[in-house]
This record gives C-alpha cells, structure tokens and sequence, in this order.
C-alpha cells in the first residue's frame, strides 16, 4: 500500500505529468507528423523540377536518325529522344535495312544501369527494305509506363544473331498532350466537390441513425451497432470492387444480384465514399451524443416541448464539437481515399488506359502517378496542395461551426408538435435504416456473392490465416500505442494552458487524416525506409500509427470539449491527484469516446492496403492478400476471404463492445 501510495505521489508530481506530456508531444511529432510530410521535402528541394515539369507545356515528340554499319550491313532508324507513350504513333521505330537483322530496343533506368530495365522489345526482320519496331505491343499502348527521363540502347543483331553495332543515349517519355498543372486542377475540383457532397449526406443519414443508436432502446442494437463498423475492417480495393460490382455498369462483370445502375464515375465515386465514410460520421454524432446529459432534454419534454423542438433547440447546439469531429474525419476520408477508387473507376471504364487520365480524384491521380513511375515532381506537388488547401478548408469549417448559432431558436409549436407523434418519427428511423443498408451494408458485402454463385477454386488457407495473424498483431499494437500516447495527447489539446501550442496541435493532428493513402505511403516509405531497421513489422506498425493516431485523438478530444472542466476542478480543490481525477472523474465520462477512437484505429489499421505496400512490398497482411487476389482476377478466393475476415471482425467487435460495457 505504501509503495502504491509513492508510485502515485510520484506520477501526480506537477514535474512528472509536464516531463510526460513533453514524450506525448514529442512522439506525435517525430513519429507522426514528420513521415506523413516527409515527402514534402521534396517540394523545396526539387522545386526546380517542378517548375520545369508541372507548369510548361509538354515537348512534342521528336526523332533522331541513327544509322548502324556493321559486317557488310546497313541500319537505319528513327530513335525517339522525346516520346508520348499514350499515343500509338509515337511508339514504334522506323528501320531501313540491306539485310536481314535483329533489332533490340531497350529502356533503362536513367543512370543506366542495366539491372533496372523499364521496357524491351525485340523485332526480327527478315527481308531487305523499310520495317517498324512495335514498341508498344497491347491494344491500349499502356505497356510502356515510366514516365520521365530514362535511357535507351538498341543493338543490332545478324540473322545468325551475332553482334553488328548498338546505339544508346538519353529518352524522354511523356503521357499525355495536358499540361500537368491542369490535370492536377481538375482532379482536385473532383476531389473537393464529391468530399463536400459525401460529407452532407453523411451527416443528414447519420444523424437520426447516432439518435436511434444511443436514444433508443431495441431488439438487436447490438448487431446493428457492430454492422455500422464492418465497412471499415473489409480493404479498400475489395470494398471498391464489391461496391462497383453491385452499383455500376461493369462490362464483362457479371454477378447475381447486381444492379448495373451507374455509369456516371462521379455517382459511383460518391457512393463508394459515403460506405468509407458513413461510420465515421455516425461514431463521431453517437461519441458526443452519449456525453449530453439527457436530463435537459427530459426537463424541456416536462415542461411541454415536443421532442422535435427539444432536439433542435437544446440538443443539437450541444453536439458543435461532435459535427466538427463528424465533418473532419468524413470531409478527410472522402478526400483521402485511394485505392477503392481506383478499383471502382478501372471497373466502370477498364477500357481506358491508366495515363489517359479519364476523371480522377487528388488521390487516384497520385495512384496511377505513383504506379507509372517518373513522377517525383508531380506527387510532391500534389500532395503539398492537398495538404494545403485541406488543412484552410477544415480549419474553416471548424470556426464557421464553433461560430454558428444553430439551430435557430425559433420555435414552430404546431409542425414540430406533429412531426414529433406518429408516423414521422417511425419514417425517420426506418429511413436511416433502409439507408444503411442500401447503401451500406449491400454494396459492402456484396463481393460475398461470389462464395454462392461463382465456381469454386481452391482457396491457400495457410497463407490467409498466417497473413490473419499478421494483421491483428499490426492492428493490435498499433491500437494499443495510439490509446497510450493518444488520449493524453488529446487531453492536454484540450486542458492545456498554453493556448498556442495547443491550437498547433489540434491542427497538426488532422494532417494525417488528409493526406491521400498513395501519397501517404510515398511519405512513410520515404521516412521509414531510409531508418534502415531491419524488421519489417516495425516499419509496418509504424506506418500504421500514423494513419489511426488522428481518429483516437480527435474522438477523445470531441468528447472532452463537451466536459465541464468544473468537475475536475473540484476534485483538486479537494485534494484529488491528477490520477484520481482522471480515473474517477474524467474517464467515465470519456470511456465511450475512447472505445470509438480504438474502434476506428483498429478497423482502419486492419483494412489499410496503399500505405502498407508503399512502406513494405512483401507485408503479409489480409488487406494485400485479398488485393492480390482480386489483382490476379481470383475473384472466388477473394470474396471467400472477404467473408472469413468479416465473421472474425464482427465476432472482434461484439467482444470488445462486451468489454467496453462489463467495465462500465
């Protein structure tokens, strides 16, 4: 009991808590904050390469005449020094000959080095006179993907395949006849109108379904509080893939069941965000909800209001600081989300060609930059104007909600009295159910199909279960490390004196929540990978921190700011230590704010491909086991994965729920 007493005497020291809030402070930064920019440093060191390669016009496509003389036989070729690889004219090379030969043309990396070999082709001709090199040998001329400078050879060979001469020298490959500037404008006007869209809708379906989920009694709130969360543990470009299959006009795709609705990529995109960011919305609303002392509500029915006004007048300005969590976390998933999209679109238009850049959003853009290679200048840039124009735009709608006096305080007894009784108030939740599941649920689960009316292949259960394992230990400890170092973090956002630093770190904390996946992994990959460390759990759980981090801190942060910082005071004056104050006072008005934060970290650790990939190639969790899969149009395999992982995530969920409420 002594030893006890001290170890609290010592934590409770004024020295202690200031020394623990500096690591706190410190990990966030170091650990967070600088990977998820570190890619912005490319942004001032490189500026000369984005200024050359964002802003000017791109080159046309020229050729050079090489002519090769060798053992009695003449060559003559039209080699690129500038090339459109989205244009079939410009990919094939134009040979003369006085004897039969062998033509190799090769592309290499830009230093060189022949270890690293872009493109290469070998055509054969064997009668004298004029011929081509088909440079590009698919119907989309999308074989060729580097995009920038590189390094050419062509060698030439005899009949009998010995040696005659070879040329080499520099190649500049372009996609494309848009000036990048635009391409990059257009796509994040995409990016910004469909995450404002999403976002409205969110919070008009979530709303009444937080009300129902908290206000409301019913049989199976259980199982319909654990669905609200499964969208969130299935991977994103499983999810895209099951959310297109149901929605969209899918040419060659068939599935039992489907839709075949959209053919509109900006509709589809818009449903396929609002799955990602729906349960966002409603946990953030249900969060706040369950911090607002119903007694108001229930004083304001006594004395005659009907529950219409109640929750617009008295409820509503309550939940300021829950719609800013709600609006964030969605306005940011919505803005963020990469790999879903890009399977969706490719499913709805698989006819057009990667670098033809048909309707991207800020983050696809940065995906199929990423995938093509060549593209340093353009990713920084990219990704610093999302982070910019992102971090002005919240921070907005932050003030502009804090500031906003809503709802009017006008009072209409007579349409809100009959809105209250009836049949209205069953609408309004059979409406948010049937929204949920429609447009939800269904589309979520949809790739299930698959496991009833596709063809059964065998299935590797081995290297699911080991890359299961894998997974929930990445999760797991991640999870863990966010709540240690989250929710003090999150306290002293809130509780702490100085205002300024305070205010930075609130702001800070939504950076990695904005950040697009693909050019988030570029960051991490970049960061982590020049650390050297040798295991490749580590690097994964570390990248996985800085990606869940936010959505502890900003779920406990939301909750706090509707504390009454009056209890706490009174605890002390009383001579309660800080430690006391948070376990008796503090925590139990928190607790469901936490579990909403861990809930969301977990699921979106466990669901995360992009940035897994870019920081690990050969991570072996479920999320690049089922991409693969569905990658290599093992649909059967993939959709019957998809299933074990959401029996076990459900099962996952309904026991941590079980735990959250025995401890209550």
């Amino acid at each position: 009991m002594e030893i006890r007493k001290r170890i609290s005497d010592i934590i409770s020291r004024k020295r202690t808590i200031n020394a623990w809030y500096a690591l706190v402070i410190a990990f966030f930064i170091i650990l967070v904050i600088v990977p998820t920019l570190f890619v912005l440093t490319y942004a001032v060191t490189g500026w000369g390469e984005i200024q050359g390669q964002i802003f000017e016009e791109p080159a046309d496509p020229t050729y050079t005449q090489v002519r090769v003389i060798g053992n009695g036989s003449f060559v003559s070729l039209s080699a690129p020094s500038i090339m459109d690889i989205t244009d079939p004219e410009h990919l094939e090379l134009s040979v003369q000959t006085n004897n039969s030969i062998e033509v190799v043309y090769t592309i290499y990396a830009v230093d060189g080095n022949e270890t690293d070999i872009y493109y290469s082709v070998n055509s054969t001709h064997t009668q004298n006179g004029s011929a081509w090199v088909n440079v590009s040998s698919n119907s989309t001329h999308n074989e060729i993907t580097h995009v920038g400078d590189v390094f050419q050879n062509i060698t030439v060979l005899d009949s009998n395949g010995t040696f005659l001469a070879s040329w080499e020298g520099d190649l500049h490959l372009r996609a494309g006849n848009e000036k990048p500037w635009d391409i990059i404008m257009d796509s994040l006007k995409f990016s910004f109108t469909i995450a404002a869209i999403v976002t409205v809708i969110d919070f008009v379906a979530g709303l009444p379904m937080a009300w129902m989920m908290v206000r409301k009694e019913f049989r199976g709130k259980k199982y319909l509080d654990t669905l609200i969360d499964m969208p969130l543990a299935i991977p994103t470009a499983a999810l895209g893939f099951s959310t297109a299959l149901f929605w969209a006009v899918t040419p060659g795709v068939d599935a039992w069941g489907s839709l075949s609705l959209v053919s509109s990529p900006m509709l589809l995109v818009i449903l396929l965000h609002i799955v990602f960011s729906y349960p966002y919305m409603v946990r953030s609303l249900s969060a706040i909800l369950h911090e607002i002392d119903i007694n108001y509500e229930v004083a304001a029915q006594t004395l005659g209001a009907p529950p219409l006004t109640v929750a617009r007048t008295i409820t509503l300005p309550l939940f300021r600081a829950g719609l800013v969590t709600g609006i964030i976390l969605c306005f940011a998933r919505s803005l963020s989300e990469t790999g879903g999209t890009m399977a969706a679109l490719a499913m709805l238009t698989p006819y057009l060609s990667e670098l033809a850049f048909p309707m991207d959003t800020g983050p696809t853009l940065i995906g199929a930059w990423k995938h093509a290679g060549g593209f340093e200048p353009q990713l920084a840039f990219t990704a610093m104007l999302l982070v910019i124009l992102s971090l002005v735009l919240l921070v907005i709608v932050k003030i502009v909600i804090m500031r906003f006096k809503m709802p009017l305080r006008k009072v209409f007894p007579g349409p809100e009295r009959l809105l209250s009784k009836g049949i209205f108030p069953k609408m309004k939740d059979w409406g948010a159910l049937i929204f949920m599941v429609i447009i939800l649920i269904i589309p979520s689960f949809f790739i299930i199909s698959y496991v009833f009316t596709g063809d059964p292949v065998p299935v590797d259960w081995s290297a699911f279960w080991s890359a299961m394992g894998y997974s929930f230990l990445v999760a797991g400890v991640a999870t863990v490390i966010n709540l240690i170092f989250g929710v003090p973090l999150a306290i002293y956002i809130i509780r702490g004196k100085n205002h300024i630093l305070t205010n930075i770190l609130d702001v800070l904390v939504n950076v990695p929540l904005i950040v697009p996946t693909s050019a988030l992994g570029i960051s991490l990959g970049m960061f982590w990978g020049s650390m050297n460390v040798g295991w490749a759990i580590i690097l994964v759980i570390s990248s996985h921190l800085a990606f869940t981090f936010p959505l502890v801190v900003r779920n406990v942060a939301g909750a706090l700011e509707e504390l009454d910082p009056t209890y706490e005071e009174t605890a002390r004056t009383l001579g309660a230590k800080p430690m006391f104050v948070f376990r008796k006072v503090m925590y139990p008005s928190i607790k469901f704010s936490i579990l909403a934060g861990a809930i969301m970290a977990f699921t979106r650790s466990l669901g995360e491909t992009g940035a897994t990939l870019s920081v690990v190639k050969s991570a072996n969790t479920v999320p690049v086991y089922i991409v693969d899969l569905v990658k290599d149009g093992s649909y059967y395999p993939a959709a019957l994965a998809c299933l074990v992982l959401i029996i076990i995530t459900f099962i996952t969920m309904m026991i941590m729920g079980y735990i959250a409420k025995k401890e209550a």
